[in-house]
């Protein structure tokens, strides 16, 4: 019996006193090169920053087009500009043509990530404007987002993601779903 406690005394007294003789690191200084700081008490990782990301591809109208409007291919292109408060959330303001009907769709509104790298996942919404050509006229619009994005290289700069957002006017036009990709640059 006083083996085992011995030994878990032992091991006990082992696991306190080993984090004690770890020696300090000291200081850092920030007068080097970029990014030489961190983990030595200089600046902290800033994720702050803007992003010019450019957006294409499928969009379906939910209704016929109005008589008189072009028609195109159910194809959309587009640019969204991001202004980073963190690495979880960003203001995003994008705008978008639809081929098929001539609509432009105007958006601003928050987006969220989920913690995780390389691979982030997205939920975001967005208010803004809908142009729907011959006779429709302006409307506002939601477009709730969802989708996930993919940092392409070490430095969190290139950015390719994949969402889906039904754009809805509020007073009629019917719904557009957008199903797209995006590649971008942050800044």
């Amino acid at each position: 019996m006083k083996r085992p406690v011995t030994l878990c005394g032992a091991l006990a007294l082992l696991a306190v006193a080993a984090p004690l003789t770890a020696s300090a690191q000291d200081r850092g200084r920030t007068d080097g090169p970029e990014e030489s700081e961190y983990g030595k008490g200089g600046y902290g990782d800033n994720r702050r920053g803007v992003s010019l990301q450019f957006d294409w591809g499928a969009a379906i109208n939910s209704q016929e087009n109005p008589r008189g409007a072009p028609e195109g291919p159910p194809l959309f292109v587009g640019a969204t500009v991001s202004l980073w408060g963190d690495d979880w959330y960003r203001l995003d303001v994008s705008g978008a043509y639809v081929f098929d009907g001539g609509r432009f769709i105007g958006n601003v509104g928050p987006t969220f990530r989920s913690w995780g790298w390389p691979v982030a996942f997205t939920l975001g919404l967005k208010a803004g404007a809908i142009v729907i050509p011959e006779g429709e006229g302006l409307r506002f619009a939601l477009s709730p987002q969802v989708g996930a994005e993919l940092f392409l290289d070490r430095r969190d700069r290139v950015l390719m993601g994949l969402h889906y957002s039904p754009d809805i006017p509020i007073g009629g036009g019917g719904v557009t779903n957008r199903l797209f990709m995006n590649v971008g640059y942050r800044f």
